[in-house]
């Protein structure tokens, strides 16, 4: 991302392009997805039996 301030570059200019780009953003997480698909597998099971093949 560029921010680009034009001259003569002051602190208020700095401050406020600061909170404009904190303000537009925000985190995006995927934690409302976790759990979600269901295999029926049990993970430590698949872990091993995929490491496994590769032997």
């Amino acid at each position: 991302m560029i921010i680009e301030i034009q001259t003569p570059v002051t602190k208020e200019k700095v401050q406020a392009a600061i909170k404009k780009i904190s303000e537009g953003s925000s985190k995006k997480t995927l934690r409302k997805h976790f759990g979600k698909l269901q295999r029926g597998l049990d993970g430590l099971s698949y872990q091993k039996e995929i490491r496994n093949e590769f032997i």
